[in-house]
């Protein structure tokens, strides 16, 4: 069943140039490594559905041991392998009915990335988690993005980057926590096997110190259950507070007390 959105999150030019783009050289060399922490984040997660959305034809929800795994395409004629035709922006499903959403760029491609993170939040279910793979502005492939004047419309060096912190920020306001920022592709972005191979030698150390400077970032968060708040019932306070002694005692000793008041008649019959 395909479903309509009113409104597409990519312009169909982006689509079909990020497809094109990761059978590159250097988008072969980017794929490989985004693969290999994805695949981590997804082996460790459980449920039952899992949704990915992003910026191409490909996949990368396979390693998922979810049961039910399907994808959105926002154009018509683009959804080989993909379930239906949708706007990740206007999601088409209810609300807290997946368990994990994977973000394969998309919010690099998004036109209104509040309002798509907004759709996963509604779509996760109380601890569900949602997994964002993203251009690192702050990294050497983010400067050939901020210094790409003579083709701005090319992809992937028109993508709206987002910095680790923004994201962070805008997911604690929808109520997720932060699990982890996973950095990776210390290589130059140059779209040459040679020129990966030598500018990537530092790639598996800086890999395990998960140096911020990668070219993308996975961040894995979880929405969080909100706790309820019991409601306290008010206890009546009594009119006179008895402090220190059992109800039993208290009424005991009144009672001693009051005899004590009391005249012996029988002490005074004796006497007359």
């Amino acid at each position: 069943m395909k479903v309509c959105a009113p409104k597409n999150t990519y312009t169909l030019p982006d689509w079909q140039a990020m497809s094109a783009w990761f059978a590159t050289p250097l988008g072969q060399y980017l794929l490989e490594r985004e693969r290999v922490l994805v695949r981590e984040s997804l082996s460790r997660r459980f449920g039952y559905h899992l949704l990915q959305l992003g910026c191409s034809e490909l996949l990368l929800h396979q390693d998922s041991p979810m049961g039910h795994k399907f994808s959105f395409c926002p154009h018509p004629g683009m959804q080989t392998a993909h379930t239906a035709i949708a706007s990740a922006e206007a999601i088409p499903l209810p609300d807290e009915s997946v368990d994990m959403v994977l973000l394969h760029h998309a919010l690099d491609f998004s036109q209104h990335q509040h309002q798509l993170l907004r759709e996963v939040s509604r779509t996760l279910i109380a601890g569900g988690h949602v997994l964002i793979v993203g251009f690192n502005p702050y990294s050497s492939w983010g400067l050939r993005n901020r210094l790409h004047f003579r083709h701005q419309d090319s992809a992937p060096w028109n993508a709206s980057q987002l910095s680790t912190l923004r994201v962070s920020d805008w997911l604690k306001l929808l109520d997720f926590q932060v699990v982890s920022v996973r950095y990776g592709a210390y290589a130059l972005p140059f779209n040459s096997v040679r020129s990966i191979r030598y500018t990537g030698w530092m790639e598996e150390f800086a890999a395990r110190l998960n140096w911020p400077t990668g070219g993308f970032y996975v961040i894995l968060a979880r929405k969080q259950v909100l706790p309820l708040t019991p409601v306290q019932k008010r206890w009546r306070s009594l009119a006179v507070p008895v402090i220190g002694l059992p109800v039993a005692d208290q009424a005991g000793r009144n009672l001693a007390a009051t005899h004590a008041r009391e005249p012996d008649n029988n002490n005074e019959d004796s006497a007359v």
